[in-house]
């Protein structure tokens, strides 16, 4: 299908709206948020600075406890050597568990950014504590003068920290190994996300360790004291963010199936009712973990955006069955059943918007948050273009309610169908296409969800078209 968007005239779109900070839609719930002072990228770049100046500081407790004299032959320079990895290491082992802690301000505020730093700092994470482990065996090996094999067995046996702080190390390089992209793809979600629980425990041993033999914290009372301080404010943030508040949360709204419908072959939606939803405070855009307390599902809990942006007394999110767990809901699910939400999380909401010209771009399920947005979103047919990603006419998703969104005026529904190609004129997503069908691009904000490789190419097409950097939003359906 190949459409074309007349550019609207200048009294019609104007610009940029000076100040705005909410886009209320009068059909929905208004969203709430009003803007922040500081964006995504200023918190996230402020919070990473915060975070560097913390290794600093432990890199200075380092360097003052550690005179020349100390570091004096290869063994000890080794043994420097782990002392540093392993403190540093640690340091990153706190950050890691701090990102996935589901704190409500950061993931509102900054949302999938924190799992995409959690996934790059754990390689460094991995490499560091082997680093150590590799550099504690060859230094002692090397002081001793005995056989690695011989140190491994006689510290073990002297240090019973060390033992458990070995059980960690082997349990986080488990958690290591299932993330690899090919062994993760292999396991699958569920397998992947009981396998990466494993951390809170080898934190926890961890930590004795780093105590009991750490030689910056042996040696200095105050660090000491600030080291658990912090473990401890970081286990605390873990109870209370992923088991208290989601019970309590549980307890107060009485989620449960109001009734499912059927949007395609392998699509359906499902409607939860409950009570005072609007304490949620979710807008389109956002996400739950979901667990349905039914036979075969009720053990696990799964990320699904909302898909209409919520009522008073509803959520409504979208399925596509294309995996064994998701075929399965279609199959169990049955109204009156009881809901565990954990949320909202995410960052991908309207607030983004700076500009009044507006594009949502999506593929497969990532149509469904977008569609979710598109509700909150002030403006026309004009203003805003809901653009869909999809091989042919069948596969697009929740078409009939975007065609009566276009029908009702709030927005223009553009399907881009076809699949991609070398030449210019096959590739519908090739930036001269997008140009040709979206006169204004430039001049637009641009909301992209959907898998991996398609969130990666639109971007890489959209910025060769000429939209900023800055002006482009994404969010990646993916684990």
């Amino acid at each position: 299908m190949i459409r074309r968007i007349e550019p609207a005239d200048a009294e019609t779109t104007g610009s940029i709206y000076p100040f705005v900070r909410t886009f209320p839609n009068p059909h929905t719930k208004s969203v709430r948020d009003a803007r922040p002072m500081l964006s995504r990228l200023a918190l996230s770049t402020l919070l990473l600075i915060l975070a560097v100046g913390g290794a600093v500081e432990l890199l200075t407790l380092w360097w003052m406890q550690t005179p020349p004299s100390r570091v004096a032959n290869l063994s000890e320079e080794l043994i420097m050597g782990a002392q540093l990895t392993g403190l540093i290491g640690g340091y990153l082992l706190l950050i890691e568990v701090t990102l996935m802690a589901r704190i409500p301000w950061l993931e509102h505020r900054i949302g999938s950014w924190l799992a995409s730093l959690h996934r790059y700092l754990g390689g460094y994470l991995f490499l560091l504590l082997t680093m150590h482990v590799v550099l504690v065996l060859a230094g002692y090996s090397l002081s001793l003068g005995a056989p690695v094999n011989a140190v491994l067995v006689g510290v073990l046996q002297t240090y019973p920290d060390v033992l458990f702080a070995t059980i960690a190390y082997l349990l986080l390089l488990c958690l290591g190994l299932s993330s690899a992209r090919k062994i993760r793809r292999k396991l699958g979600y569920e397998r992947w996300h009981m396998i990466h629980l494993i951390a809170y425990p080898a934190g926890v041993l961890a930590y004795g360790h780093e105590i009991a033999m750490g030689a910056q914290f042996t040696r200095n009372t105050a660090a000491r004291y600030t080291w658990t301080a912090l473990s401890v404010a970081v286990a605390l943030a873990v109870l209370n963010h992923r088991l208290y508040i989601p019970i309590r949360r549980h307890l107060k709204h009485r989620l449960h199936i109001s009734h499912i419908v059927a949007e395609a072959p392998d699509t359906f939606s499902i409607y939860i009712k409950g009570k005072r939803i609007d304490d949620l405070n979710a807008v389109g855009g956002q996400y739950f973990r979901w667990r349905f307390m039914a036979r075969g599902v009720w053990y696990q809990s799964h990320p699904f955006s909302l898909s209409a942006h919520p009522t008073d007394d509803t959520l409504r999110l979208t399925i596509k069955g294309v995996g064994a767990y998701t075929r399965r809901l279609k199959r169990r699910l049955r109204p009156g059943q009881r809901v565990f939400a954990d949320g909202p999380y995410g960052a991908f909401t309207a607030v983004l918007r700076r500009r009044k010209r507006v594009l949502l771009l999506g593929g497969g399920v990532g149509v469904t948050p977008l569609r979710a947005i598109a509700e909150t979103l002030e403006g026309n047919e004009r203003d805003v273009i809901f653009a869909q990603r999809a091989s042919s006419e069948h596969e697009l998703l929740m078409a009939d309610e975007l065609w009566r969104m276009q029908r009702q005026g709030k927005l223009t529904f553009l399907p881009i169908l076809g699949k991609r190609g070398k030449d210019p004129k096959e590739d519908p997503m090739h930036p001269q296409q997008l140009l040709w069908r979206i006169p204004d691009l430039r001049e637009r904000e641009v909301f992209i969800c959907g898998s991996p490789g398609m969130v990666g190419a639109s971007i890489r097409n959209l910025r060769k078209a000429g939209v900023k950097r800055r002006y482009i939003h994404s969010e990646l359906f993916d684990f």
